[in-house]
């Protein structure tokens, strides 16, 4: 089975370490960014974060919102498909819908996001 890497967006490395954890059996392997820094979201455009096929955001990265996040991304010309992971309910169902963004609820069921993720 051909492994596929997506990115991680997400400040609490325990949870990342989960999510990397829990994918890992199912083919897909994490590339966790622990925070959003310009020098770290620069790295999106390199090797190996380049080819992944998806980015999966915290809503809450520190203080930064990952709607924000998501958006500055958009506005910069990322295409890939965007998941946002919180705890909490859909937090803007329009600005989700307008950004492309994908809502997935805390604790990932990691069987669906397996399935999302092949499905591209």
């Amino acid at each position: 089975m051909t492994e596929i890497d997506v990115i991680y967006i997400e400040d609490d490395d325990i949870e990342a370490e989960l999510f990397s954890l829990g994918l890992s059996t199912r083919g897909v392997n994490v590339l966790h960014i622990p925070d959003v820094e310009t020098s770290s979201l620069h790295l999106l455009q390199k090797a190996p974060y380049i080819t992944a096929r998806a980015i999966f955001i915290d809503f809450w990265i520190g203080v930064v919102s990952g709607l924000d996040v998501a958006k500055s991304l958009r506005e910069n010309g990322d295409v890939r498909p965007f998941f946002l992971l919180t705890a909490g309910e859909n937090p803007n169902p329009n600005l989700l819908k307008q950004l492309n963004i994908t809502y997935l609820q805390k604790p990932a069921n990691f069987n669906k996001v397996a399935t999302a993720i092949s499905a591209l």
